[in-house]
């Protein structure tokens, strides 16, 4: 049988909350031993509800798959232990405030002594260096300063949080594909590397459209609900009861849905004759189709649209969403052994983790830690496999 993508691989978590922890979850689901390290108060994410059996919900998800240890790094034991077991460790993650595990004695840099084959992997709100970097950033700051809550909101209107941590969690998965490049760099090269990872930078490369826009255009980048501001129609639709969502964004599928809303005439309309147009006319071309779709419940609608080809669906809520049919098919929702339900990772591959433990209580394994220290140290020769499970 096939093993799991990163078995044999040691990764230390130090990470907090949530873009550390999400990226070590991402590397654990894969088949890493990630050790997640606390400080004797625990991570801050355990206290976030709602709660099972007394445990956080949010901390479950985030943490599931790894082993935990408490060290308090303020003292010398703490630190003597880290040191150990980053010596024995092919990864390091860590979204402290840049400048803190280096004042602490245990930086990029003297990790690297300690263990020249470690991947540290720092995730911070704007990076190690620039202006910026000393500020602290939660996932609002970071959704506030990249610009997308400014294209993000009512149709014209003020600016609006994205309803999830993207902030957070966009980060978190730079930092998991930087780390696959660099363990497979370090193939070749047989040393590892310092991956800086900003909050900010990776919002700000998410920008795609509105970004160009911005860059090459002097047209007003603002929020336009939840239309798109190039194509149309592109957005969502009143019906007579429920929304409908409509995403058409080239001129045949267009030609199309005119066809299918019995009004092929939209096809030949000035206004709408090609994408271009139809996106600077999209209060005109909105106004006709809620006119058409009045006399349409949304399921009807999508029944209609749907036969035809047209990319239509419900705006679901969050609870429809995950307890819809294909969700169940694609298995976005699991279940652990104690019937804690969570969410599963959006990649489907040979290389995951064939069974799933439970996010670690808090200390639950610091009678290991003298076994793990009694390890030898990472050399490069002889780390494969599950030796270290």
């Amino acid at each position: 049988m096939m093993g799991a993508a990163l078995d044999g691989v040691r990764v230390l978590d130090l990470g907090r909350v949530l873009s550390g922890p999400f990226c070590g979850r991402i590397l654990a689901d894969l088949g890493a031993d990630v050790i997640k390290i606390e400080a004797e108060t625990g991570d801050d994410g355990r206290h976030f509800g709602p709660f099972y059996d007394g445990e956080s919900s949010y901390h479950r998800l985030l943490n599931r798959n790894k082993r935990g240890l408490t060290l308090d790094l303020k003292s010398d034991t703490g630190l003597q232990a880290l040191r150990g077991l980053a010596a024995r460790a092919d990864v390091l993650i860590e979204n402290f405030r840049p400048g803190v595990l280096s004042r602490l004695g245990i930086g990029p840099e003297a990790l690297a002594e300690i263990n020249p084959r470690l991947i540290v992997v720092s995730i911070s709100g704007f990076g190690q260096d620039g202006p910026l970097s000393q500020m602290p950033a939660y996932d609002l700051i970071v959704q506030a300063m990249s610009g997308i809550m400014s294209v993000t909101g009512p149709d014209g209107g003020e600016p609006v949080r994205v309803g999830v941590s993207i902030g957070d969690m966009i980060p978190a998965q730079y930092a998991a594909i930087a780390t696959f490049a660099a363990l497979r760099q370090r193939e070749t090269t047989g040393v590892g590397q310092h991956i800086d990872i900003a909050m900010f930078d990776a919002l700000v490369s998410m920008l795609e459209s509105v970004a160009m826009r911005a860059l090459m255009t002097d047209d007003v980048v603002e929020p336009t609900g939840s239309h798109h501001a190039i194509s149309a129609p592109f957005g969502t639709f009143a019906t007579n009861d429920k929304p409908v969502a409509i995403a058409i964004a080239n001129d045949s599928l267009f030609v199309r849905f005119a066809q299918a809303a019995g009004h092929p005439e939209w096809a030949d309309d000035p206004r709408f004759v090609t994408d271009d147009v139809r996106g600077r006319h999209r209060d005109e071309l909105r106004e006709a189709i809620e006119g058409w779709l009045s006399t349409f419940t949304r399921d009807d609608a999508i029944a209609l649209l749907g036969a035809a080809g047209i990319p239509c669906a419900p705006v679901l809520g969050v609870r429809e969403a995950l307890a819809h049919p294909h969700a169940a098919a694609r298995g976005l929702v699991r279940t652990e052994a104690d019937g804690f339900r969570t969410l599963a990772n959006a990649f489907h591959l040979a290389g995951m983790r064939s069974t799933d433990d439970p996010a670690p209580r808090l200390g639950q394994h610091n009678d290991l830690l003298a076994k793990l220290l009694a390890e030898p140290v990472r050399t490069g020769e002889g780390h494969h496999g599950h030796a270290f499970r």
